[in-house]
């Protein structure tokens, strides 16, 4: 099947990992046989040559794949040293692609684009498992919302990019008209953004196609790490909007935002790296598709996805102040509890048993009220918040409306104030017991009468020593508590 033209597709996963060369054993892939990886090297460049890891995939692809009319020649994933993998297909198609416009052109490689990605998911899935379980990949650091897992390893649709090549030999397509105009390398034809025409031989070794094409193909590999990094950035930040910081992982994106620069300085490299044709088919490429505007909008969004995480755990900081401090005031009013106990020992040493069962039970009631005072609010103050994180607003007559329930602040505040009522009320209660048990004690009164007659007046008009009365020598009515 050859009509002269190979149609060439390179997708860019970005991983951020780091790939041993020390050992390239061949692993099994469960389910679809064994890859042989194969040291290899970008060899567009000219300086320090960087080194690859080569999977020959086209035995597991090709009986997955079913396109009428196409046959997939090859299948190779690249593995970068910059955190990147390249997966390259290799197309012949029965119609005579030369015959198509620019449009349709375009459409028809957005069609098989689609139709790949569909079928070679779990088959990438499950070598990206095996390769991770083996040993190739290593210190994989992906967007806080993946993991690695199984068959669930993260093969990173949303953040991949693709370039699409037509090889051939004088290739009859012209570039768009929006396409601005700049000097691509020998051979190269930048006909629309991530689409490209080479003269040359398709009967070419793929090697050295692939060769060709990896100005172009490192371009778009930076363009999908900063698309994955787009992609994370909206991710935290709609976290951190709807008032989830618990389920952002600061030390997670931290590490994926340093595989991040890190991987892609790696790359962009390349403009000094590489030989000075493919450097021209690099730098048009990257013109072309926008990627220093990509970086720029990229960089002002992690800048304020920096500001607001460490807003939020500013915020964190502050509500474990809040809770020490109120720790601190519980543990204050138990001592001062265990204090007022130890006075009441010391001043009243012999006092009968309901005595000592009222000051006790004061001093309780005082201690737990204040350790109620101090924990309630924040209690309350954490439920509500869950409670409003919870429910939407329903408008302004609505729960969030004048007429719906108070605001949280409020209803803390009134929480406070009952409880620190209850707390007064609980203290008088320990000062009354202390009054009520030096009351039976006291001496009593002495009067001097009209003739200078020293006599003896009982409190209470005679009444026993020890009747109810409260802290200030008034007698009660019946019903009636010394704390009211």
């Amino acid at each position: 099947m050859s009509t002269g033209v190979l149609h060439l597709q390179c997708r860019a996963y970005p991983l951020h990992h780091r790939t041993p060369t020390t050992s390239l054993d061949a692993f099994t892939v469960p389910g679809h046989g064994e890859l042989q990886p194969v040291l290899g090297s970008l060899r567009s460049l000219a300086y320090n040559p960087d080194i690859t890891v080569e999977l020959d995939m086209t035995g597991m692809i090709r009986p997955a794949v079913a396109l009428p009319g196409v046959e997939v020649v090859a299948c190779h994933a690249r593995v970068l040293a910059a955190g990147t993998i390249l997966v390259v297909y290799a197309l012949r198609h029965e119609q005579d692609l030369r015959a198509l416009n620019l449009l349709e052109l375009d459409a028809l490689d957005a069609d098989i684009n689609r139709v790949l990605r569909e079928t070679d998911a779990p088959i990438l899935s499950a070598v990206l498992s095996a390769a991770v379980n083996s040993g190739l990949l290593r210190s994989i650091a992906l967007r806080p919302d993946l993991a690695v897992a199984g068959p669930s390893s993260p093969i990173d649709r949303r953040s991949a990019r693709y370039n699409a090549h037509f090889v051939g030999q004088d290739p009859p397509w012209q570039p768009d008209s929006r396409v601005p105009a700049v000097s691509s390398g020998p051979d190269c034809r930048i006909l629309l953004p991530y689409t490209y025409a080479w003269d040359r031989d398709p009967d070419t070794a793929l090697a050295e196609l692939l060769t060709m094409t990896e100005p172009t193909d490192i371009a778009v590999a930076q363009q999908s790490l900063l698309a994955g990094a787009l992609i994370a950035g909206r991710w935290v930040l709609g976290d951190l909007a709807h008032a989830h910081p618990a389920n952002t992982g600061v030390h997670a994106f931290r590490r994926f935002l340093d595989g991040l620069w890190a991987d892609f300085h790696h790359l962009d490299s390349y403009r000094v790296e590489s030989s000075q044709a493919h450097r021209a088919s690099y730098l048009a490429a990257r013109q072309t598709i926008g990627l220093d505007d990509t970086q720029e909008r990229a960089d002002k969004l992690l800048g304020y996805v920096s500001s607001s995480l460490l807003a939020a755990a500013s915020e964190r900081a502050e509500a474990l102040d809040t809770r020490l401090n109120r720790v601190a005031a519980a543990l204050t009013v138990v001592s001062a509890a265990s204090f007022g106990l130890d006075i009441a020992v010391f001043v009243l040493p012999q006092v009968s048993l309901w005595t000592k069962i009222a000051v006790v039970v004061g001093l309780l009631g005082m201690a737990t009220s204040g350790l109620v005072a101090a924990m309630l609010p924040g209690a309350l103050r954490r439920s509500f918040q869950r409670r409003d994180a919870t429910e939407a607003p329903a408008g302004p007559n609505g729960p969030s409306g004048p007429n719906g329930p108070a605001p949280v602040s409020t209803v803390v505040a009134a929480a406070g104030a009952g409880v620190a009522a209850a707390g007064a009320a609980a203290a008088a209660v320990g000062a009354a017991a202390i009054e009520a048990v030096t009351a039976p004690t006291a001496l009593p009164a002495t009067a001097v009468g009209p003739t200078g007659t020293v006599g003896t007046v009982e409190g209470g008009g005679g009444a026993a020593p020890g009747a109810a009365g409260d802290a200030s020598g008034v007698p009660q009515q019946p019903g009636q508590s010394s704390g009211s």
